[in-house]
């Protein structure tokens, strides 16, 4: 887990540390961060997601207000690996000096050095590490509830441990011939890996534009390995893969990346979502 106090180059007015049982201001880079530290912390929390659910994280533009928001917490969460590293400059220019500041994803940079998906949340076992690190730095940042928030941690674990085997047994329905997952926007690599699926994507994790030729070239292979489906999530969805897919006799399948308003609020509700699209369309 990295926690990092911010250094003194950062603005000198200092964070609500929780006094009078105040919740504590937290800023997340994510609203996926922000659902686990409201797991974790609860009511003791107060969260602010910079990125708000359903934006593209690879083209969110900050506003006056995340500034403000920045500068009041006493904890700020981001992703690391790359995913969120635009938000940096915000953070450090505007973050108080005591300040805690975590990179969720710290404790699996290392795994593999040759992997640049930052995208860790996908597997479940990951999660609990995102989980982790929130606590600790929860902690770090409001020591005088510590034994809530690690009993909010231990039930939080107890969730995503049954949220892996559900997500299993639903992946499990569907014929090996058939589990492989292409998506548009190469987001899922830790998700295949842990449940035993091929994955294919049209763009790389920076979600960068594609052109005609690739979506072609995919849908082909779709077609040959007579797979009835491919996936998008919903702001990736655009005229060129409809309209290649509907070509190709294919669907197009919602599956997400990041939590969004409505039936996939929570994380746990966005991985089982997925699962079942995935079951739904390749059974």
């Amino acid at each position: 887990m990295a926690i990092l106090l911010l250094a003194s180059a950062c603005s000198s007015s200092s964070p609500e540390q929780n006094p009078a049982g105040n919740p504590l201001p937290v800023v997340t880079t994510t609203a996926l961060l922000a659902d686990m530290v409201k797991n974790v912390g609860g009511d003791l929390v107060e969260v602010t997601a910079l990125v708000p659910p359903g934006a593209d994280v690879h083209s969110f533009q900050t506003t006056p207000a995340d500034n403000v928001a920045v500068n009041r917490a006493a904890l700020l969460v981001s992703n690391g690996g790359g995913l969120d590293r635009f938000l940096d400059q915000v953070i450090r220019g505007s973050a108080s000096d005591d300040a805690v500041h975590i990179f969720a994803a710290g404790p699996l940079l290392d795994l593999d050095p040759d992997d640049d998906d930052p995208h860790f949340w996908q597997n479940p076992v990951f999660a609990v590490k995102y989980a982790e690190g929130i606590r600790d730095g929860l902690i770090a940042a409001d020591p005088e509830n510590a034994g809530d928030y690690r009993a909010n941690f231990d039930s939080y674990e107890d969730a995503l441990t049954k949220l892996d085997f559900d997500i299993a047994s639903t992946l499990n329905t569907i014929n090996p011939d058939r589990r492989h997952l292409i998506t548009f926007h190469d987001a899922f690599g830790h998700f295949a890996k842990r449940y035993g699926w091929q994955v294919t994507a049209l763009v790389g994790s920076d979600a960068s534009q594609v052109s005609p030729g690739p979506v072609v070239e995919i849908l082909e292979q779709v077609r040959a390995q007579g797979l009835p489906a491919v996936f998008a999530e919903p702001q990736f969805r655009f005229g060129l893969l409809e309209k290649a897919a509907e070509e190709a006799g294919v669907e197009v399948g919602t599956i997400y990346s990041d939590v969004q308003d409505g039936e996939v609020a929570s994380y746990i509700d966005m991985m089982l979502f997925n699962a079942k699209s995935l079951a739904r369309l390749l059974r």
